[in-house]
């Protein structure tokens, strides 16, 4: 029986050749010998990969590709059919073993055995079939290859990347490292960590990246969904085994390997209603958010459960926190947990009487508001929860520690690298001194409170931050909005100084200079056009698997990160994603706008109205392109007005035109265009600092804090 070939779709040929999706329908429809799809349907047609790798050499189009992009290439094509999950998962296990040639279905299997646990060995196997695939076959041998050269942990991890973005991801939560890394801060040392709905090992992986050196804690994990636990494994024994903490590549457990290590690395299958694999276990520390769907709580024999301890069972309304009270059930007296929740938990009506007796108790110790893109999920903004089980003899906390994220925006635009870096620090120092018993003063009063619990035990119990912190808008320490003209004369001198000052040009531009439209353009394949693709009539599906920060024009026009949000099907279009250079170009706006994206906006969805622009680099500079879109001819050919009463001007992306120079000259004057677009980037900080300047002016003096002329 012949096997079926290893497929590729479009896209998956033109990352091969490195080209847009249009030129690959241009290549089947002006090359009569290219190869005829072989799966898939005529609005998704699969090619056989053998194929189209020969037809694409014998034309010059095959690029050389690296060992890591072999595998990531064989990754794909599992991912096109929707089997992304058995992709990592062989992968994951080539990588662990490292075997020297390429094995059989039964070699990799004694190989595994040797290495992990019986325990978890039996995760890891299930489902593995009696012969390979071609397909299969192929990706193992890649893999092979790579573990020879490249550092195994990070190739996983790069392979993880993809898998997060790939078809029939549902319920994948996905957050910052730093927030992680924070989540830790917040629960304090431990020697067990726990995470009731671990996915694919998103906080337990810093929790032993994390750990001393020596002796990692006991991590236990669980999660519904096999896929998700056998891919969050095989990510921490790769880590463990590069540490040297215990069963990894290399130190066999079922030839000799470290027992207590094993046992101090424990994953199953389960949830916290109704099968717990943890049911009889206590920890220092929980962390993690709540799983998705989660529902079989509401079964009549959870009714009496032991583990609603605080305000009885929660409504059907409320599976958070009945998630949360199964945590604090899982804690050790005085264990702490980081609950990653979604920000609505935190008001709901339904949920008062359990928010009500988390305070009263002394349970929960502090609720941290966080920038609305910060995990993937939770479309309506994110809310950090430390909760703390109560000591049998400890006296509670007379204060909750409420932070909002407002103040952290200013300084993403001033702080290279992470900006959720920036959020861990000043939110963990501010829990060290609520720890302490300090309140917040001077410009961390702006941002975060102590609330006395009292205060928070009205009729509402509401727990979100922005009712009980001023923010930027409410008070200001004296000496604070004293300092501020200064700061804003030093801003203001410092944009003097850089103010653009151009030259004459010694040699006019020829007014016969060639010019494309980008239409035109990405039928050559010198860029690609990349818009949010418009969901078919009757294709939504009842549940939606995901939703990720997504740009709106008014994030574009603004230069700020994405404020929006858009609901991920499963076949989601990576190329949907902003990547680093791109162009982007709100199709609806009061003026023609195109800007370069910047590092905050790099990996947001693009939203409703916003296209993306992606040029070949080495055909066009990005910086340049994005200047001469924005040249007043094209609003006149590009732009009509639109038949809304703002009067914006709707924009036809394909219609605006781009004069044809050299690259050499392009990036010249793109370098130019790039200093000027940070210099007003720039003078929009200072406008905005001119603005809060004089709103807390107007506070302070309406409070008596700042005198006037006559006074």
């Amino acid at each position: 029986m012949a096997e079926e070939p290893t497929t590729v779709t479009a896209t998956g040929i033109a990352r091969i050749a490195g080209v847009g999706r249009p030129a690959v329908s241009n290549w089947r429809r002006r090359h009569q010998d290219f190869p005829r799809p072989v799966a898939g349907t005529s609005a998704s047609p699969a090619f056989d990969l053998r194929e189209v790798e020969r037809w694409l050499d014998r034309q010059g189009k095959l690029r050389p590709l690296a060992p890591l992009g072999r595998l990531t290439r064989c990754a794909e094509t599992f991912g096109a059919a929707g089997r992304p999950a058995e992709a990592l998962a062989l992968a994951g296990l080539a990588l662990l073993t490292a075997p020297a040639e390429a094995p059989t279905p039964d070699r990799l299997g004694d190989a595994v055995r040797a290495v992990v646990s019986p325990r978890h060995a039996g995760l890891l196997l299930t489902g593995l079939p009696p012969a390979w695939s071609a397909a299969q076959r192929e990706l193992l041998e890649a893999a092979r290859l790579v573990a020879c050269e490249e550092d195994r942990v990070r190739v996983l991890e790069h392979l993880h990347a993809w898998y997060a973005t790939a078809r029939g991801t549902a319920g994948l939560t996905d957050v910052p490292t730093a927030l992680a890394g924070l989540m830790l801060d917040l629960t304090g040392p431990a020697d067990s960590v726990l995470d009731s709905a671990c996915g694919t090992g998103t906080f337990l992986r810093p929790a032993l990246e994390g750990s001393p050196p020596g002796r990692p804690p006991r991590i236990l994990g669980q999660d519904r969904r096999p896929e998700y636990v056998r891919i969050a494994l095989l990510r921490l024994l790769l880590l463990r085994s590069r540490a040297g903490a215990g069963a990894g590549a290399g130190a066999g457990a079922g030839a000799g390997a470290d027992p207590e290590a094993d046992g101090r690395l424990r994953l199953g299958v389960g949830g916290p209603f109704p099968e717990d694999a943890f049911a009889e276990e206590t920890v220092d520390a929980v962390v993690g958010g709540p799983p998705h769907g989660l529902q079989d709580w509401t079964q009549d024999r959870f009714a009496l459960d032991s583990r609603w301890l605080y305000g009885g069972p929660p409504p059907r309304s409320e599976p958070e926190l009945a998630w949360a009270q199964q945590v604090l059930a899982r804690l050790r007296p005085g264990g702490r947990a980081a609950l990653l929740m979604p920000a609505a938990v935190a008001g709901r009506s339904t949920g008062r009487r359990i928010r009500g007796e988390l305070v009263r108790r002394g349970v929960l110790r502090a609720v941290v508001g966080l920038p609305p893109t910060t995990a993937a999920g939770n479309s309506n903004g994110a809310h950090l929860w430390v909760l703390q089980r109560p000591e049998a003899a400890g006296v509670p906390d007379a204060a909750v520690l409420l932070v909002t994220a407002e103040a952290v925006r200013g300084d993403r635009h001033a702080s290279p690298g992470d900006p959720f870096d920036v959020l861990r620090r000043r939110v963990r120092d501010l829990w060290a001194g609520h720890r302490t018993g300090h309140g917040t003063s001077g410009t961390e009063g702006v941002i975060a409170r102590r609330v006395p619990r009292a205060e928070l035990l009205d009729e509402d119990a509401d727990l979100t931050p922005r009712r009980h912190v001023p923010g930027q808008g409410g008070a200001y320490a004296l000496d604070a909005v004293l300092r501020m003209p200064a700061a804003l004369e030093a801003r203001l001198a410092a944009l003097r100084v850089a103010l653009p000052r151009p030259d004459r040009a010694s040699r006019p531009e020829p007014e016969d200079v060639s010019t494309a439209t980008l239409g035109e353009l990405s039928r050559t394949g010198a860029l690609t056009l990349h818009r949010h693709p418009a969901r078919a009539a009757g294709q939504e599906s009842p549940g939606t698997d995901r939703v990720e920060p997504a740009l709106t024009g008014q994030d574009v026009a603004a230069g700020r990160p994405a404020s929006g949000s858009l609901p991920v099907r499963p076949g989601a279009e990576p190329a949907a994603r902003v990547q680093a250079h791109d162009i982007l170009v709100p199709s609806l706006a009061g003026d023609l706008v195109a800007k370069v994206a910047t590092e905050e906006q790099i990996g947001a969805r693009l939203g409703p109205g916003v296209h993306a622009v992606r040029v070949d680099p080495d055909l066009l500079d990005p910086w340049f392109v994005a200047g001469a879109v924005t040249h007043p001819d094209n609003a006149a050919r590009a732009a009509r007005p639109s038949v809304t009463a703002s009067g914006a001007l709707r924009i036809d992306v394909k219609r605006l035109r781009l004069p044809l120079l050299p690259v050499d000259v392009q990036r010249r004057r793109g370098s130019v265009l790039r200093g000027l677009d940070r210099w007003g980037a720039e003078l929009t900080r200072t406008a905005e600092a001119g603005q809060a300047l004089a709103r807390a002016f107007t506070a302070a003096l309406i409070d008596g804090k700042l005198a006037a002329p006559d006074d």
